[in-house]
């Protein structure tokens, strides 16, 4: 079955929740306890049951994510003049995001502070809160461009997903 690339990232996310969910099933119904000598209703399914359908399940999230990896290797996107692989522009995504965050905490720094009590104590920037507040908003506007370039790859390449119609097919 053909998906999206995008369509193959929310599968691997959906099926990395039903794992955690059949764990969570497991670690519930594995054990009852009932007073000694007492009869007791039986969970619906048994601890095997369980475990045979996350085992299943999980051998499914390796395949899918080995899958999505070897796309992400094989797509590229341009950035800064060259073209890069679908899983750089990713992870620099990330770390673009992260200089983000950093330098808006930067930018929201006051050049000086004082605080104290019997001593006036002074906090003084050793940097120009300013121009790390602009850099802020100029690198924001990077990651939207690459990010869009990102979303572009995931919303029109298409991969044949062998597993996807046990889990999407009503």
């Amino acid at each position: 079955m053909k998906i999206t690339l995008a369509q193959s990232i929310n599968l691997l996310s959906f099926l990395k929740r039903r794992v955690d969910e059949l764990q969570a099933e497991l670690l519930t119904t594995h054990t009852v306890t009932v007073p000694k000598g007492e009869m007791y209703t039986p969970p619906e399914r048994t601890v095997e049951q369980v475990l045979t359908e996350m085992i299943e399940i999980q051998k499914d999230v390796l395949a899918l994510q080995e899958l999505i990896n070897e796309t992400n290797m094989q797509q590229t996107v341009e950035w800064e003049g060259e073209r890069i692989s679908l899983i750089r522009a990713i992870e620099t995504a990330k770390m673009l995001r992260s200089r983000v965050h950093l330098y808006k905490r930067l930018g929201d720094t006051k050049p000086r502070e004082y605080y104290g009590g019997n001593v006036v104590m002074e906090t003084i920037a050793l940097f120009n809160p300013s121009e790390y507040k602009q850099a802020a908003e100029m690198l924001a506007r990077q990651v939207e461009v690459l990010s869009s370039r990102i979303d572009k790859v995931n919303y029109t390449v298409e991969i044949d997903v062998s597993l996807a119609s046990k889990y999407l097919e009503a």
